[in-house]
């Protein structure tokens, strides 16, 4: 039993800390952003008629796509929670194994206790994208890539014990969360255990090939009905160029090209990087550190799948080498080099500063109590930042959450909205169907051309040279710029009926605020002249 509470409540105490140290910087968030993709979608399933007429949802609902899996387990839990309480569930799991993998990386790496928790605190509290490409281990809310790193480290870090069987296995399951980080980490895990096929036993050296087997067989569930529907399907009557437009120029440049990264990032990356680098040489000079020449590997490969991705997006763009978004293994050079730099900075600790987190480790009951009482805290802060009744409230969510409300309770179920385009909330807050917003996305190319033409039709800005969140007022303004006139026809063929503005239009709202107002548009009113 003491074992087990030796290797059970360190890292719990661990996550604890960096979840409430990450909350107290950046909070919560719920039903918005990137889960404009999830949550309409889970309620559909539990309710057919919710969403019944809103493209996106039905697009996602009528075939297999990269969010199916994770919807199906949230769908499980949200048969015995409230489906805030089944986010939230997946949400600590996710947290829990993404700060324990790092931790038991940093253990094995280093055999120290101490640097592996400062390994997770940096990591995950302390670093937030200092990566290429606008990706991290863990964001303000659930997404399905933060459940696909958990998996995908705790089989890196099986791999790195020769486990092959479990290796596969987890990192098979990352990629039914999200089938590029799965994808990317079972790819440099294999040609790591390739590398180190001819240094190993007899017994070993199958490894890689019982890897590359179990693998394909647990993953072939996501991947291959993602293959299939993207190349499978009728062409989508545009050119390779225009797709490669709309996916890494308009909609996310700061996730492929390199061009569009923010300086500060490329800083931030480059300090990692050169202090990395030299924490990981120093302390194998010293041989304090574990698995260099699987390190090295696994870092030279990483740049030169961030090299081949410079190429071709910037060079000679390629779509189907762009899709594969190379640069989100930089995630793991950066738990590989804070590693290193925690290793480092734990030995420059003064003795007396040093025993205090390691006396705090090998207590069970103060590791336990600590532990409990951040846990508490944790929940606490993430409880506050849903702005239940009774916990504050700001004067700008409270606005926001009376449209919201207003729509679900005053407009029928099968009620289509027109919103800005940069409203990533309405959908999943108000549970009414939307023509398209610029956040929720099909990776699929025939749906992909579709959501560029409706934007295009309720926000015609024509083809900016670079697009992302730089665009986003551009398209807000062009929304409200659009007459009666104009809204009319648009309203006949993509089937909305309210739309939702903060210019006014010459009918009389339905509902009006000072920053909002909605307004019914008539079914059968004449076009007026333009």
């Amino acid at each position: 039993m003491r074992i087990l509470h030796a290797r059970l409540l360190p890292p719990a105490l661990v996550t604890a800390l960096a979840l409430v140290l990450y909350l107290l910087r950046f909070s919560y968030d719920y039903a918005a952003s990137d889960q404009d993709e999830l949550i309409p979608f889970l309620l559909h399933r539990l309710d057919p008629s919710l969403f019944a007429h809103d493209w996106f949802v039905q697009t996602q609902a009528g075939s297999f796509n990269v969010r199916t899996y994770v919807v199906l387990l949230l769908h499980g839990l949200a048969l015995v929670l409230p489906v805030w309480a089944a986010v939230l569930t997946l949400y600590v799991a996710a947290w829990t194994l993404i700060a324990t993998a790092v931790y038991h990386l940093g253990r094995l790496l280093t055999g120290d206790r101490v640097a592996a928790a400062l390994a997770v605190v940096a990591a995950l509290a302390l670093t937030p994208q200092w990566t290429l490409g606008g990706n991290d281990l863990v964001h303000r809310m659930f997404v399905p890539s933060m459940l696909a790193w958990g998996l995908g480290l705790w089989g890196l870090g099986q791999a790195l014990r020769h486990r092959t069987a479990p290796a596969a296995l987890l990192l098979g399951l990352a990629t039914w969360a999200q089938a590029l980080v799965g994808l990317q980490l079972a790819g440099l895990t294999g040609l790591m255990l390739l590398a180190d096929r001819r240094s190993a036993s007899p017994q070993r050296r199958y490894g890689p090939a019982r890897f590359a087997a179990l693998y394909v067989l647990t993953a072939a569930p996501s991947v291959v009905p993602l293959l299939l529907l993207q190349y499978g399907s009728p062409p989508p009557g545009a050119s390779p160029d225009d797709l490669f437009y709309i996916q890494a120029v308009f909609r996310t440049p700061h996730h492929y090209l390199p061009s569009a990264f923010p300086r500060r990032a490329l800083l931030r990356f480059g300090l990692l990087l050169g202090l990395g680098s030299g924490a990981l040489a120093w302390l194998h000079r010293r041989g304090q550190v574990r698995h260099v020449r699987r390190l090295g590997v696994l870092l030279l490969a990483m740049a030169g799948l961030c090299l081949l991705a410079v190429v071709c997006t910037e060079l000679r763009p390629v779509l189907a080498v762009a899709e594969l978004q190379l640069f989100k293994t930089t995630v793991l050079a950066k738990v590989i080099l804070l590693i290193g730099i925690a290793r480092v900075a734990a030995q420059l600790l003064p003795a007396r500063l040093r025993r205090l987190p390691e006396a705090l480790l090998r207590s069970r009951r103060r590791c336990g109590m600590a532990a409990v009482l951040l846990a508490a805290l944790a929940l606490f802060l993430m409880l506050r930042a849903l702005e239940w009744p009774g916990l504050s409230r700001s004067p700008d969510a409270v606005a926001l959450r009376a449209v919201e409300a207003w729509a679900r309770t005053a407009t029928p179920q099968d009620a289509v909205f027109a919103v800005p385009p940069s409203d990533d909330r309405f959908r999943s807050r108000a549970q009414r169907a939307i023509v398209v917003n610029f956040k929720a996305f099909p990776h699929q190319d025939t749906a992909m051309l579709a959501w560029f033409e409706r934007l295009q039709a309720l926000a015609p800005i024509g083809r900016p040279p670079r697009g992302g969140a730089a665009i986003l007022d551009d398209l807000d303004r062009a929304f409200e710029h659009l007459t009666l006139a104009e809204l009319l026809p648009l309203s006949r063929s993509y089937g909305f009926t309210y739309v939702l503005r903060r210019t006014p239009l010459p009918l009389d709202p339905v509902y009006a605020d000072p920053s909002v107002q909605v307004y019914r548009l008539p079914d059968d009113a004449p076009l007026p002249e333009p």
